[in-house]
């Protein structure tokens, strides 16, 4: 099913690669008239200070696997096939063998295309302009050397594509006719997968690697080498490779992220324009709205009905693409499952008070090691694929899984994040976001304790955990308040001493910040005169405990969850309360926070 729907994909795509092409940089370009004159010297299209042209301009290239055998490609290869040229170890009857094929391989396009540029390249070997040219002194081995004539590059010339397919065809096939187990029709039969898929695509190759592969007997049924007992026709084998090699190396069809074990493409077939990487990533607002609103309002397309999102996820063992994992689904679904994902994770952000969603890629990034920054500045997440990032390896895909097809989420998330919380000391939307997607989504969580967990702070929630974790947050900005009245500076605030200790025992770190509790209320009442904000705090403090008819010690894993939930919420919520009352928009008896703390910059950060 994975191939069919890669053929049926590249006869849709306008933009997959034609059959047996592909996308490489190709260094260095020889102009020439329609009688092989060349038009100027070879020029070099590399620039080291652009990172899509370091290595030349990208054009497509014909391409087949090529081995230890001579196989030369039409009209653009290595300088060893176009002029002969040898290099430091090169044997030199093999590199002469090669610039004959290639030269042979034009000519035999001359003659099948005779209106195509193939002549005007013949013309320019028979008339002796090869020997004429000065090879550069920065020329490498490996440098795709092509020629155009008038301007147009030869290689991907309507001729050239026709011949080329014949040739690639030839070499890979296996001289047999039979049923293509993709296509169903009687065809003639590959004997091995004609192109492979360059290793910078398929994290954890080591060389280019192919999708079908048994090169030795012992690896095939019936101890049969090659495609032998997995029939494949010729045009169905050209058509999956390039629709997967494009689609993996399509940034708008694919993602991968360093240090993660597998690389995620996918596409839909159908007639649906559903971007699904752009919906649950690049979190436009407008799209977002018109996704949540459409069933209600009746707009979803009959178009959706028909039409399935694809997506295949890969990874390398050396020359071997892996399938981790291969998925088709209705769109209508995965349109449900996202609308399904939003609700699940959307936070209020404890700085802004708004309600936001995360994209994934930061639910991801914000679950590896957070580090502080030095003297006060801002810290940054540790890197994708860095030393001591502490993230599982299969995150990111697992995460898109959830949000695309609402697959359950890694087991050990919930607990890894929680740790991470307890050993950075650092909460902030995304992680906060984490912590209530897996509580929502949470397998043996009833319904109505899901409902409970809402993207903003629940008053009606009575949880023991979560009650505690708003405690300790009104505790904290307690502690917080009376030190600017007092303008003391603090070196460690209440939260940042105890708030890993409070994760695991809640009791322990409540019952003795009661008595700092009343220290700091007594201060705020007598030396520091402010009575009014005194009794705020009280109030707030005893309804939250009149909440408890016992403070948890000794928390389970969601327990720690709900603490970490109940404390940013009502961090939360203290600090929309307070913005809503400077703008006039609400009355609050919590004492304002000063301009200069008010007006600086966000200590939570987004995407470090």
């Amino acid at each position: 099913m994975l191939l069919q729907r890669l053929v049926e994909h590249a006869d849709t795509s306008a933009d997959v690669i034609p059959a047996f092409y592909a996308r490489k940089p190709v260094r260095w370009m020889l102009d020439i008239d329609s009688d092989g004159t060349p038009r100027g010297h070879l020029v070099n299209t590399a620039d080291k200070d652009d990172p899509n042209r370091r290595f030349g301009s990208s054009r497509l290239v014909p391409a087949v696997t090529r081995t230890v055998g001579i196989s030369p490609t039409l009209a653009v290869d290595n300088g060893e096939y176009v002029f002969g040229w040898l290099a430091e170890d090169a044997k030199p009857a093999r590199v002469a063998n090669q610039h004959e094929a290639f030269r042979t391989l034009i000519q035999d396009w001359m003659a099948a295309e005779p209106d195509g540029p193939g002549g005007a390249i013949d013309a320019f070997y028979r008339n002796g302009h090869a020997a004429a040219l000065a090879r550069p002194a920065d020329w490498s081995r490996g440098d795709l050397i092509g020629f155009s004539v008038h301007g147009v590059y030869a290689a991907d010339t309507p001729e050239a594509r026709r011949f080329w397919a014949g040739v690639a065809g030839d070499r890979k096939g296996s001289g047999r006719t039979g049923l293509c187990l993709v296509c169903g029709r009687v065809q003639p039969l590959l004997k091995t997968v004609p192109q492979q898929i360059p290793r910078r695509w398929v994290p954890g190759a080591t060389q280019s690697a192919s999708l079908v592969s048994m090169n030795e007997a012992v690896h095939g049924y019936e101890l049969q080498k090659f495609l032998t007992n997995t029939p494949i026709c010729t045009d169905c084998g050209l058509k999956f490779m390039t629709a997967l090699t494009g689609l993996l190396s399509d940034s708008k069809h694919s993602t991968a992220l360093p240090g993660q074990n597998a690389r995620l493409a996918w596409w839909v077939v159908g007639g649906s324009t559903f971007d699904p990487w752009a919906m649950v990533e690049q979190l436009d607002p407008t799209h977002i709205q018109a996704l949540v609103a459409s069933p209600a309002a009746g707009l979803e397309a009959d178009v959706e009905d028909a039409s399935k999102y694809c997506s295949v996820t890969v990874g390398g063992n050396v020359a071997r693409v892996v399938v981790r994992d291969w998925v088709e689904q209705p769109v209508r679904h995965v349109k449900d499952n996202v609308r399904a994902w939003f609700d699940d994770h959307r936070i209020v952000d404890a700085w802004t008070g708004e309600v936001v969603q995360i994209k994934v890629s930061q639910l991801a990034r914000a679950a590896g090691r957070f580090e502080a920054g030095r003297n006060g500045g801002p810290g940054t997440w540790t890197k994708f694929g860095a030393s001591g990032e502490h993230r599982p390896p299969d995150l990111f895909h697992r995460l898109l899984g959830a949000a695309l097809l609402k697959r359950p989420l890694p087991p050990k998330l919930l607990n890894h994040v929680v740790n991470r919380i307890r050993i950075d000391g650092r909460l902030d939307p995304a992680r906060a976001a984490l912590i209530r997607l897996a509580l929502r989504r949470h397998p043996t969580l009833p319904q109505h304790d899901r409902e409970r967990l809402t993207p903003t702070l629940n008053v009606d929630n009575p949880t023991r955990a979560y009650v505690s974790g708003r405690i300790f947050a009104v505790m904290d900005d307690l502690q917080r308040t009376v030190s600017r009245v007092a303008e003391q500076k603090l070196n460690t605030t209440f939260a940042e001493r105890y708030f890993g200790r409070a994760i695991d025992n809640p009791q322990v770190v409540i019952v003795a910040g009661r008595r700092n509790v009343q220290a700091w209320l007594k201060r705020l009442r007598g030396p520091l005169r402010r009575p009014t904000w005194s009794q705020a705090y009280e109030r707030r403090l005893d309804d939250l405990f009149a909440q408890l008819d016992a403070i948890p010690s000794q928390a389970v894993l969601t327990d720690k969850a709900y603490f970490i939930l109940g404390y940013h919420q009502q961090r939360a919520d203290m600090r929309t309360e307070r913005i809503a009352a400077s703008a006039n928009k609400k009355n609050t008896d919590l004492p304002p926070e000063p301009a200069d703390e008010a007006s600086t910059i966000n200590p939570e950060g987004d995407d470090a």
